[in-house]
């Protein structure tokens, strides 16, 4: 048996600040489900983030305001419905979502949603995938797959972050915020001189707050310190902060928060090895993982538990096919991680590859059955 693992493509329906380029991660994906298709007894796990339907939806409160705050044409929007959005992240995403849609056909495909999109897994959630052409994909709120006497647990990993693990922590707030009020607002400032200005990075920085400081290096002065008003008054009236936290928001203080927020993988990781040695409970209390695999915080780890002796147990945590910045002129991280899991007749073996260009082997394990 082989599993296949891939998390976070964010595949949107938002040409002008995408964080999933068809003509390209698409054409990567397609090779993958290509793959997957020639391997016998093989399944494809989309460990969440697959969708980023979160980002299709404009913040319910304040659009307007802050359009006219900033003097940007943007408006209050009413809602969509989510097979809507399905179908338009379908329509902007032909290539990577045909070949998943023929790939379901031949192989076992299933879909562990994350906090992007969590709504596939709730109601609706199958009409939606339905709608999309994915009536054969499979949804589980966490994959538990058992190769031989090995056990693997796959989660997206939201859970254990505050702001993202459930739909009122206030991610969902800040990725509409982003997508439908700064960067629209970049798109409409004339061009700073000297200042190289890409508004579709705002959509790749993680931690997402970071577009504070970066948006401190792009802006005027005079139209950073309006921005940051605007901005706060758009996330208070969205339920992101109170109103007192965002009196207290200055530039200084968000970067004090950006720290405990860039954290945060590391945080996952630590939790995820205690869970390992069984210290610490996993999220829906599947049976102790020999490999635990999440997504979500789109940075690569990679770290082996030695447990007594003999016996050595894995924590991947894949990143993301998105490009991922966190600041506001470096190299993007082009990096499109895939997990394969193998059952051999006297061993498992794990490896985690970059398929972006030539496939190249970033960590490998093995451990005898």
């Amino acid at each position: 048996m082989s599993l296949f693992v891939v998390s976070d493509l964010h595949l949107g329906e938002n040409l002008v600040a995408s964080m999933f380029r068809d003509s390209d991660q698409g054409m990567r994906f397609a090779d993958l489900c290509a793959h997957v298709a020639r391997t016998p007894d093989s399944e494809l796990v989309l460990l969440g983030d697959v969708f980023d339907i979160t980002a299709a939806i404009p913040p319910p409160r304040g659009l307007s305001t802050f359009g006219k705050e900033m003097g940007v044409p943007v408006d209050d929007k009413p809602a969509r419905t989510l097979e809507q959005i399905m179908a338009g992240i379908r329509d902007h995403n032909h290539v990577a979502l045909d070949a998943l849609e023929s790939l379901a056909n031949d192989a076992r495909v299933t879909l562990v949603p994350g906090n992007h999109d969590r709504h596939l897994g709730e109601t609706g959630g199958r009409a939606a995938l339905d709608a999309a052409g994915l009536s054969r994909v499979a949804v589980e709120a966490t994959a538990v797959r058992r190769l031989a006497e090995k056990i693997v647990v796959l989660q997206h990993g939201h859970a254990w972050d505050p702001s993202n693990a459930t739909a009122g922590g206030g991610g969902e707030v800040m990725t509409a915020v982003l997508h439908h009020a700064v960067v629209p607002l970049l798109h409409h400032l004339a061009p700073r001189s000297n200042v190289s200005i890409d508004p579709g990075r705002i959509v790749a920085l993680r931690p997402e707050e970071r577009v504070v400081p970066v948006l401190e290096r792009w802006l005027q002065p005079g139209t950073f310190e309006k921005f940051v008003d605007a901005f706060l008054e758009l996330l208070v009236e969205n339920g992101y902060l109170s109103r007192a936290a965002a009196w207290l928001a200055t530039p200084g203080i968000i970067r004090s928060r950006l720290k405990a927020d860039d954290d945060l993988w590391e945080r996952s990781g630590h939790t995820a090895l205690q869970a390992l040695e069984g210290s610490k409970a996993i999220p829906g209390k599947p049976p102790p993982p020999d490999i635990f695999v999440l997504g979500h915080t789109h940075v690569i780890d990679w770290a082996v538990h030695d447990g007594r002796p003999g016996v050595q147990r894995l924590y991947v945590n894949l990143g993301t096919w998105s490009a991922r910045a966190s600041d506001a002129a470096g190299p993007l991280d082009a990096t499109m991680p895939v997990l394969r899991i193998d059952l051999q007749p006297k061993t498992l073996e794990a490896q985690l590859a970059d398929v972006s260009g030539k496939s190249r082997i970033l960590q490998r394990f093995e451990v005898t059955r």
